[in-house]
């Protein structure tokens, strides 16, 4: 018999409100078993309800919310599901560790995430990301003390939709302080609702005016008879889940003892194995023990002979000691002399000394000098920092006349208004080259700079300091007026003390070189904003730099070895691939060598090698950039960075091989001493070429923290960044100082990509909304003077879905076949402007175009020539952040025809936070979602006016 359809006619008609959905069958049981008693009711109010969007507080185990989404998949529904959970626990479920929430992606991930999102939360942190009236299913499980329910009901009651019904489950919990029922009771009566007693009670409370007839019929209180079989049936059916449920928990929990058996009795006999090998010891240690003591008996006697030559020798030494003593004496006694002899000497030269200034009138006046000259030093120190800016200034060009006329060369220098114009770059020995750089791109940008490798003899009066290396120095300028240059490599952390750590963080700023440094300084504290990435570059006609800071030029040199090293040898891995080397070539080992002579020996050798002192270091740029500014190539190592030095990779004027691989570096030198001798051309054009290259990147890094920092303005920053070039037009806007964020786009988005991405890091300005803008506002102007008309920017927080490649190519050929039609391609828009008006919409290879006049998003763009003449255009002087963020700029921009798809092409990395901003990414998954939702309104309202 076939029990819902052999029923008399009658008896089906009773019971025709009862639809197949509430016969299923649930993949989940868990803990807590009651639960699972009402899984038959939601099954059926998912059918009867078909909510747009559904909200679970409080989803623990999942054994509700799995239900629902169950429940929706199976039916087909289009409901958006949201479970909030902190996962953490409460006063009545426990605390209970991350197996739970671990459990619950496992059961949930591969199936639903399609439609459902787990929001890992408190309730009220999530009421944010959900618009009033946007709910049309809420289930509160949370805490179940009165007050708490009663917050979560009343915080969340707006947020509810016409269609609303809220689920209360507990509500026929009377123990402790469960105090679900007594807001029950004060809710029932106003609202339409149906109560269910069994499995703790589960309270249905229809808050909105809007309901399905059958919905409304269940919940009429009026008719008690019909809700107590409506009760009486969704009981029996769920008293079996029920049940299943507790036995299910009863055979985990059964599980887990017997695995706890067997782990004891796995135990019990290494303890008993363990047993039998102590007595094993035991039985040593004796023999042992025994051993010892006919040892010991031994060493006694042998001690007792030595003790009879030790008194000896004591006795032989108190009478070595009282003839010291007597030696002692007599020494002290000449002593005495001697000192009587010295000062008597003293006394008569300074008698010497008082008659010939008596007699002669030129000691008189030389003395004289002598004393005003350091009178005059020591009031000099005195108000060296109160000495005005136009006397320094006038010092200064006296002192440059001055050397000037005694042959030493000195390059012009303009200067700039103001107390921001005097730069002094502070650096040791071995890092000269970094320092020669700096100076080249200061003086390009109007700064007089001074160089130091000690603290000046006049102290730090100077307007600004570059210090690189500090923990070199005892003394350092003060923080305010000091930017550090860390040059240290964080694979070996012996430099990062507490004090040096303190020095980077209480400087103006911190620059480093390296990305991986930049890492590593954030795991102490040290990150963005204040630290920026300054990567080292080559300097192009480093002879005249040289000249223009006061060193002697760059000689014609002949070769003098085939390979030089320069470094500290005692690395042992160092010293096996040198010997390696010195088989096959004539090799040159300097191990302390700086300035004028490590140029010359470099000059002079045809190859410089560079073997790392650790195996896992980064590569050494400093070192690589200085050899091929004095013209000489380079065989080095990899690194564990060789990834981000890939211009260096297909260079000719350098090689690199694998790590600790002597006989490939062998083999390196041999290819490039070839190279040199039957294609010269070929490694000067490279060298020329990397120069270039790597030189513009490094003035563009310095230029962009000057500007960061306040020390050049907007008009000096377009004019000395007016000759970088455009890096491609597709590119990726990313800030290297944000490291996980842009390690996030190579290694995760980066490879799923079909096209050429560059990426380009981003203008610093502080607010970091003025940043961003500028950031576009450069690469419109660049791309404009350069004449190219679209430009493709994403940020590095996009998320390219699986299907990314092929929709883009049919996105691709609908733009190409409509020129003219479109100035932006947004891929996605984060928020529909209450004022946005559809254009046009155009079906066509399954992808549905929608053309919109205005746009709020630059996730992914595509910008054709009038877009990107109006982010030329925007005015950075305008610091309304509520108008004038990049976007909102261009929302307000009047003809600006927006192009994009139904549905989005790209979405938002959630897991990452907005460098703008300060919050992270998740907080606008509701925002776009709702976003594409009010689009797809629009769209339908146009296709209805047009007759479609």
């Amino acid at each position: 018999m076939n029990r819902m359809t052999d029923f008399p006619v009658q008896a089906r008609a009773d019971y025709d409100w009862l639809l197949p959905a509430a016969l299923l069958e649930p993949y989940h049981l868990t803990h807590p078993a009651p639960w699972a008693g009402h899984i038959p009711f939601a099954a059926w109010l998912m059918a009867v309800a078909q909510p747009r969007s559904l909200v679970e507080l409080g989803a623990y185990s999942g054994i509700s919310y799995l239900a629902f989404c169950q429940a929706i998949a199976e039916q087909g529904l289009m409901t958006r599901t949201y479970a909030v959970d902190t996962w953490e626990g409460d006063a009545h479920a426990g605390a209970y560790g991350e197996g739970i929430y671990a459990s619950l992606r496992q059961a949930h991930d591969p199936h639903y995430t399609q439609f459902s999102t787990l929001m890992r939360m408190r309730f009220d942190e999530a009421l944010p990301s959900f618009a009033d009236g946007s709910v049309d299913v809420l289930h509160i499980d949370g805490l179940h003390t009165y007050e708490a329910v009663r917050h979560d009901f009343e915080t969340w009651l707006p947020k509810l939709s016409e269609r609303g019904v809220v689920l209360f489950h507990d509500s026929n919990v009377h123990r402790d302080d469960f105090g679900v029922h007594q807001l029950w009771a004060e809710l029932e009566g106003r609202y339409p609702s149906l109560h269910f007693p069994h499995s703790n009670g589960l309270g249905v409370l229809l808050v909105g005016a809007q309901q399905p007839a059958l919905l409304r019929r269940l919940c009429d209180r009026s008719d008690a008879v019909f809700q107590r079989e409506v009760c009486r049936v969704f009981a029996t059916l769920g008293a079996r889940l029920e049940v299943k449920a507790e036995m299910m928990a009863l055979q985990h929990a059964l599980g887990d003892r017997q695995q706890h058996i067997q782990t004891l009795e796995t135990a019990g006999q290494q303890r008993h194995r363990w047993i039998e090998k102590l007595d094993g010891d035991i039985r040593s240690l004796e023999l042992e023990r025994e051993q010892l003591r006919a040892h010991l008996e031994g060493s006694q006697a042998q001690a007792q002979h030595s003790q009879n030559a030790l008194e000896q020798a004591q006795a032989q030494a108190q009478w070595l000691a009282a003839r010291q003593q007597q030696q002692d004496i007599k020494l002290l006694a000449l002593q005495q002399d001697l000192a009587q002899k010295q000062w008597q000497i003293e006394q008569q030269t300074q008698q010497m000394q008082a008659l010939a200034r008596q007699l002669s009138p030129l000691w008189r006046l030389t003395d004289l000098l002598r004393k005003c000259k350091r009178a005059v030093f020591r009031i000099k120190q005195k108000l060296a920092p109160y000495e005005p800016a136009l006397v320094r200034r006038v010092r200064h060009a006296l002192r440059r006349k001055m050397r000037q006329a005694g042959g030493a060369p000195i390059a012009a220098v303009a200067l700039l208004p103001g107390s921001n114009r005097h730069y002094g770059i502070l650096a040791t020995a071995h890092t000269q080259f970094v320092a020669h750089a700096l100076a080249r791109v200061l003086r390009k940008a109007g700064f007089e700079v001074s160089l130091f490798q000690d603290m000046p003899p006049e102290g730090f009066g100077l307007d600004m300091y570059i210090v690189v290396c500090p923990q070199m120095f005892k003394q350092l300028p003060p923080g305010e007026r000091r930017i550090v240059f860390q040059m240290e490599q964080s694979v070996s952390p012996r430099w990062f003390t507490d004090e040096y750590l303190a020095i980077l963080e209480n400087s103006l700023s911190a620059w480093d070189y390296a990305p991986a440094n930049l890492a590593f300084l954030e795991t102490k504290g040290i990150r963005y904003p204040h630290t920026f990435l300054v990567p080292i570059g080559g300097v192009a006609a480093y002879s005249q730099l040289l000249q223009d800071c006061g060193e002697p030029a760059l000689p014609e040199v002949e070769p003098g070895c085939d390979v030089l090293f320069y470094g500290d040898v005692n690395a042992p891995r160092r010293q096996e691939m040198l010997q390696a080397l010195q088989r096959q070539f004539s090799v040159r080992i300097e191990g302390n060598l700086f300035g004028d002579a490590l140029r010359q020996a470099v000059r002079q050798a045809r190859v410089v090698v560079n073997i790392h002192y650790y195996e896992g270091a980064l590569l050494e740029t400093t070192r690589v950039y200085e050899c091929l500014s004095l013209g000489t190539p380079v065989v080095t190592e990899s690194s564990a960075d060789i990834h981000l030095h890939s211009a260096l990779l297909d260079n000719p004027a350098l090689r690199v091989t694998p790590v600790g691989d002597a006989q490939a570096m062998v083999q390196a030198v041999q290819e490039m001493l070839q190279l040199q001798a039957q294609a010269p051309g070929q490694v000067q054009r490279g060298l020329a070429d990397e120069l270039a290259r790597s030189g513009q990147q490094f003035e563009f890094m310095v230029l962009r923290a000057l500007y960061a920092l306040g020390r050049i303005d907007t008009a000096q920053w377009e004019a000395l960044t007016s000759s970088q070039p455009l890096p491609g037009r597709c590119m990726v806007l990313s800030m290297p100082e944000t490291v996980r964020r842009r390690a996030h786009f190579i290694e995760q988005t980066l490879p799923g990509l079909q096209t050429e991405v560059k990426v380009f890091d981003g203008v610093r300005y502080s607010p970091g909304w003025l940043g961003c803008a500028m950031s576009y506002q450069y690469l419109a102007r660049k791309a404009l003077q350069t004449g190219v008309t679209q430009l493709e920017i994403m940020e590095d927080d996009v998320e390219m879905p699986p299907d990314y490649a092929q929709r883009r190519a049919r996105i691709d050929g609908w733009l190409d076949a409509h020129p003219g039609e479109w100035d932006i391609f947004a891929g996605l828009i984060a928020k529909i402007h209450p004022g946005t008006q559809v254009l046009e919409v155009q079906e066509q290879d399954g992808e549905t175009f929608v053309v919109l006049d205005r746009m709020t998003s630059m996730v992914h763009n595509i910008y054709a020539q009038p877009a990107l003449e109006a982010l030329a255009q925007w005015d950075s002087s305008m610091r309304d952040p509520h108008t004038n963020t990049i976007d909102s700029y261009l929302q307000g921009r009047a003809q600006m025809r927006v192009v994009t798809t139904l549905p989005f092409l790209v979405a938002h990395t959630t897991d990452m936070d907005s460098s703008l901003w300060g919050i992270n990414n998740h907080e606008y998954l509701a925002v776009i979602y709702k976003a594409e939702q009010d689009l797809r309104q629009l769209v339908d309202r146009f296709k209805q006016a047009q007759g479609r």
